[in-house]
């Protein structure tokens, strides 16, 4: 887990010609240092008593940006962890009929899973933008330009983490799986497209 080891591990193994870890694991980090700045905002808004009126609500949005903070991180391994067994799965031989079908198979299958991470970032991504754009319009003033940043962040984990999905729908056969993981995708980067002009928005008013 890189979570438990230097950033400049994770840093110098982003940069080597390694497969992994990349831009799943790239967009997972970002989603999480999103989130930690939301909770940072959240915090700084619950220890200013002229935001007393708005605790109730920031408490809820803390504690739900703290799971996505938690998520994210998870995120990141199991980005790494699907890569491999996908990757693995294109190894398996293929010197008859019954192993390249089998090898099909175990490759559609892991090219679900795949998806299914980075797709989860995007979904996740966009949880975080609406909280981000609720914290712009009450939280403190004063670190508006921390929920901006947030709020960017939590942007760039899902339209990158969409090019991931995208890269293996671009490889499944299954066209009812695609059409449905593709709406499921859309619907989120809507969200996550919207809510990010929001908060420049909201930002720029307030500051």
């Amino acid at each position: 887990m890189y979570l438990d080891k230097p950033l400049q591990e994770y840093l110098d193994d982003l940069a080597s010609s390694k497969s992994t870890p990349g831009g799943g694991s790239t967009a997972a980090l970002s989603g999480a240092m999103g989130s930690a700045l939301a909770c940072m905002v959240s915090r700084l808004t619950l220890s200013k008593a002229d935001y007393a009126d708005v605790h109730p609500e920031i408490e809820t949005i803390l504690t739900q940006t703290e799971r996505l903070r938690t998520r994210f991180q998870e995120l990141m391994q199991a980005d790494i962890d699907a890569y491999g067994k996908l990757s693995a799965h294109f190894k398996l031989p293929r010197g008859t009929a019954e192993e390249k079908t089998a090898r099909t198979q175990a490759i559609q299958s892991g090219l679900v899973e795949a998806a299914l991470v980075p797709l989860e970032m995007v979904e996740r991504a966009s949880e975080l933008v609406q909280h981000c754009q609720r914290i712009a319009e009450i939280g403190n003033k004063n670190v508006l330009s921390d929920i901006a940043t947030a709020a960017m962040m939590a942007s760039g984990a899902g339209t990158g983490a969409a090019w991931m999905v995208r890269a293996n729908l671009n490889s499944m056969k299954d066209a009812e799986r695609i059409s449905a993981l593709n709406s499921r995708l859309n619907a989120a980067l809507d969200t996550i497209q919207a809510g990010s002009q929001r908060v420049v928005a909201i930002v720029g008013e307030r500051a």
